[in-house]
């Protein structure tokens, strides 16, 4: 039976935490993370009025392989970013444990983190691989999931969820419209470009996982 977490760990023992502790200014919104025995690769969307600093705080790190600028609007940037798996950190028991990052979120000092744990026994692993390298972590809430494939099984990520529902319940999906996409933008405080972005990816992950029935 799986189980889903919500845990605040501080910035240091995650993921960006050398850049975080120099560019502070910023926001930053994990979408999904692949992982494997070597690297770790995170897509997010950051904002804040730093994005230069923010990218060479990123290039100065080490054990980075690569960063990639995917998509850029005014108010905030996409990005995918390759770092080196470090044993004693909380991202490497995430991978090894084949847990799913289904939310992170930065504020520059802490991760709020929601996890997805394959059963109840790996949640217990993670636990103990926490007290092992003697990480912090703060668990805020815990409850199972007798429907594991309820969780993000559409694949859609909070920004997308936000964005759809909006424009649903504003009008902007009825014909005829009764909303613009710039009055969408403005009720969530972004640009239309953004808006723009998030809804084609939202609507083509909800197509992938509801229409599309491959093989």
């Amino acid at each position: 039976m799986s189980v889903l977490t919500e845990f605040v760990v501080p910035a240091e023992e995650f993921i960006l935490h050398e850049t975080l502790r120099r560019v502070s200014a910023i926001h930053v919104e994990i979408e999904r993370v692949v992982a494997d025995s070597e690297y770790v690769t995170p897509y997010f969307w950051a904002s804040g009025e730093t994005f230069e600093s923010f990218e060479r705080a990123i290039e100065d790190d080490i054990t980075v392989g690569s960063l990639t600028v995917l998509e850029e609007h005014d108010d905030e940037r996409f990005y995918r970013v390759s770092w080196r798996q470090r044993t004693g950190t909380v991202g490497h028991a995430v991978s090894k444990l084949k847990a799913s990052i289904l939310e992170a979120t930065s504020d520059g000092k802490d991760w709020f983190l929601k996890l997805l744990f394959p059963s109840e026994s790996s949640l217990t692993e993670f636990h103990d691989y926490c007290e092992n390298y003697d990480l912090s972590f703060q668990l805020t809430r815990l409850y199972e999931s007798r429907h594991p494939n309820a969780f993000g099984k559409y694949e859609v990520t909070p920004k997308q969820r936000e964005a759809l529902v909006t424009a649903l319940d504003s009008g902007y999906f009825n014909v005829p419209r009764e909303v613009t996409l710039e009055h969408v933008a403005g009720e969530l405080d972004i640009s239309p470009n953004a808006l723009s972005t998030r809804l084609r990816r939202g609507h083509a992950n909800l197509i992938t996982n509801t229409l599309r029935h491959d093989g």
